[in-house]
């Protein structure tokens, strides 16, 4: 499936320094244009630009002076990605798009969390009005409470917070007669003050029965999530390899319909990935923690479109550390071919893989890329997972961390 030529950030707020860079991904030059909306769905602003193949433009999104939703369409392949500042907390998302699988009539958050505050955009994306219904559950899987909302106008949205999901520690289904897709926000109270956590709602159209996590690091503090989104019993089992691919931890639980379980990552010692498998389908998250720099993942996978031959990241940034690393998830030895490129599309370095095992991984920071700012494409030999941390320099944004999987351009 190709690039979008379609993506959607269901928030620009108001009194946070947001970014939003779009990245033209095809051989031809691209006419490109960002429509800022307000919660009736009326454009408040907008701005247009031509660009270059693989030329990165900066949507002047912080003249945006309203709560609004921004629609970037182009008449070529595009992708995305959004940074949301606030002190120490950051908020990262990709553009949404149904050839992403991040829009769609079923989402899932595989956490909810009572130690803060919980906050939820779900934009309509699609060309009739939304109605809306949300389950809340606990950890253990039980409905503990349901709302929705009616009639949300095309391309108009609808926010609800801990009042409505009522401030417990869980999971949250939205089922919706439109495409949507939806922000989570999480702002820590306890246990990591100062930091925030974002989710896009993960597409259960295409559901999977296997989870990768790139990275589990002993020298951060690791969290992993797995839930159960069959109507049935599931058994699942959490393997950890080295960077070879060889198993060197394991551990697996019976799940009842929609229960959460968090395997006990933080006894894996070294530098391991995760894979999660299971005989019904299932979703995850990933949280890494140091300080308060924190870096969220959903759990990859093939079918949920974060798994791929060809991956593109839309931002490499001088001001910090970026540091890549690259999980095949096939079958066979993988090679990769790294592409940097300066923002104005031009190449700067390109990096050829030794030869990765399956199951095993390549890592890659800015003395391989050149330490610019500009953007990553990775070509892959075998389905691959990248995973992104960028690490801002004291003098940008002190204490913060921001990371992204590579968007699979398959």
């Amino acid at each position: 499936m190709p690039a979008p030529t379609k993506i959607f950030f269901s928030q620009i707020a108001a009194g946070w320094e947001d970014w939003v860079q779009v990245v033209n991904v095809s051989p031809e030059d691209a006419n490109v244009v960002a429509i800022a909306r307000n919660i009736q769905g009326q454009t408040v602003w907008s701005q247009d630009t031509k660009l270059n193949t693989f030329q990165a433009w900066t949507v002047s999104a912080d003249s945006v002076k309203v709560e609004a939703s921004l629609v970037i369409s182009s008449d070529k392949p595009i992708v995305g990605e959004r940074h949301c500042h606030s002190g120490t907390e950051v908020l990262n998302f990709p553009g949404a798009s149904p050839e992403g699988m991040t829009v769609g009539r079923r989402l899932f958050y595989p956490e909810i969390y009572s130690g803060g505050s919980d906050w939820f955009q779900i934009l309509n994306t699609g060309t009739e009005p939304a109605n809306v219904n949300v389950i809340v559950r606990q950890r253990n899987g039980r409905i503990h409470r349901q709302f929705g909302k009616q009639g949300i106008k095309p391309l108009s949205w609808w926010n609800f917070t801990d009042r409505e999901v009522g401030n417990i520690t869980g999971t949250a289904e939205l089922m919706s007669t439109q495409p949507i897709m939806g922000e989570r926000h999480l702002h820590y109270h306890k246990g990591h003050k100062g930091s925030a956590a974002g989710q896009l709602g993960q597409v259960l159209d295409k559901p999977t029965t296997r989870l990768y996590f790139p990275e589990l690091s002993e020298f951060w503090n690791d969290w992993v999530q797995i839930v159960n989104v069959s109507n049935e019993d599931a058994k699942a089992t959490a393997v950890a390899k080295n960077q070879g691919g060889k198993t060197v931890w394991s551990e697996e639980s019976k799940l009842n319909s929609f229960q959460a379980w968090n395997p006990n990552v933080e006894a894996i010692k070294g530098n391991t990935s995760v894979t999660v498998t299971a005989d019904k389908p299932i979703v995850g998250e990933r949280h890494d923690h140091r300080g308060t720099q924190i870096l969220n993942f959903p759990g990859a996978s093939i079918e949920m479109r974060t798994a791929g031959r060809r991956l593109f990241f839309p931002e490499t940034y001088a001001g910090g550390l970026d540091w890549f690393r690259f999980m095949n998830v096939g079958e066979a030895q993988c090679r990769i071919s790294i592409i940097s490129r300066d923002r104005a599309g031009k190449v700067q370095r390109q990096r050829n893989s030794p030869g990765i095992p399956p199951m095993g991984y390549w890592i890659i920071t800015d003395k391989e890329i050149r330490n610019i700012t500009g953007t990553l494409e990775a070509m892959c030999t075998q389905p691959t997972v990248g995973e992104r941390h960028l690490h801002y320099d004291a003098n940008v944004h002190k204490g913060v961390a921001v990371g992204q999987f590579g968007q699979v351009l398959d």
